[in-house]
């Protein structure tokens, strides 16, 4: 399978124009590589990372629809999470859009109290895995990478764990241990994709990676920095090979979390 991290700045509350900005960034992965299956934006992909509650949108606000009407477009699966208002709460949403028009929701379970995410969002209850094109694919939000208990893969459910993130360069050295250590600790492919630019309080120098199984960080089919992508090849005949043959997963501990 391949997944394309699109690695890019994301202008201030002004959804139109960075939706302007991805239509360009969208076509030239299109252009560049053909049999794309999903396209993977940040966390917050519209807005960056904002408290104003009046960025909030609705599940047919402009960001989601965008997300439909491109799936639809190119025939590719797309993620992206949204600040959404569903009556008196709002959640930090991620979006999947399959282009066979199946929608999957994820509410970030592990808000970021230090930066007042809590004072402002309701956090998730519930994990989404995403089944698409044979993968079972976890979908996590920036700050929930801090929590391994949150991606503990029990019965082997999931192989794939997609992170959406707006991760501040003041603390991007971290990203790569703990991503190749979910890695290894699930036996399952992650995929980390943050965002570049700056915004009113922080500055973000990306670090979007792959890791196999094994905790080795993959190189990119394309990197192309320029037009803020990269695509990465992932197989999952070589998860299920080394699973079956590294059975350490039969010894995880049993467990429940409580809500």
């Amino acid at each position: 399978m391949k997944i394309a991290l699109c690695q890019t700045p994301i202008l201030w509350e002004s959804p139109a124009e960075n939706l302007r900005n991805f239509d360009i960034i969208v076509k030239k992965i299109t252009e560049q590589n053909s049999g794309t299956d999903i396209i993977i934006f940040p966390e917050f992909f519209t807005v960056g990372f904002s408290m104003n509650k009046s960025v909030a949108e609705s599940l047919d606000g402009v960001s989601a629809n965008w997300l439909r009407y491109k799936s639809s477009e190119t025939g590719i699966a797309f993620l992206a999470s949204v600040p959404v208002k569903t009556d008196d709460k709002i959640y930090n949403r991620a979006i999947f859009v399959s282009p066979d028009g199946y929608e999957y929701y994820y509410d970030k379970r592990h808000l970021f109290s230090v930066g007042g995410e809590d004072k402002i969002f309701s956090s998730g209850t519930s994990q989404l895995i995403v089944p698409f094109k044979g993968w079972n694919i976890l979908v996590q939000i920036c700050y929930d990478l801090r929590f391994p208990v949150w991606s503990r893969n029990v019965g082997l459910g999931y192989d794939l764990i997609i992170n959406i993130a707006n991760w501040p360069s003041s603390r991007s050295n971290v990203i790569d241990p703990m991503v190749r250590s979910r890695a290894i600790e699930n036996l399952s492919y992650y995929a980390f994709v943050n965002r570049i630019g700056t915004d009113p309080g922080n500055s973000y120098d990306g670090c979007s990676m792959v890791s196999d199984f094994k905790g080795t960080p993959l190189n990119p089919l394309i990197s192309d920095t320029s037009n803020h992508f990269l695509i990465f090849e992932i197989d999952l005949n070589l998860l299920k090979a080394f699973r079956n043959k590294f059975t350490v997963w039969k010894d995880a501990d049993r467990f429940s979390i409580e809500n």
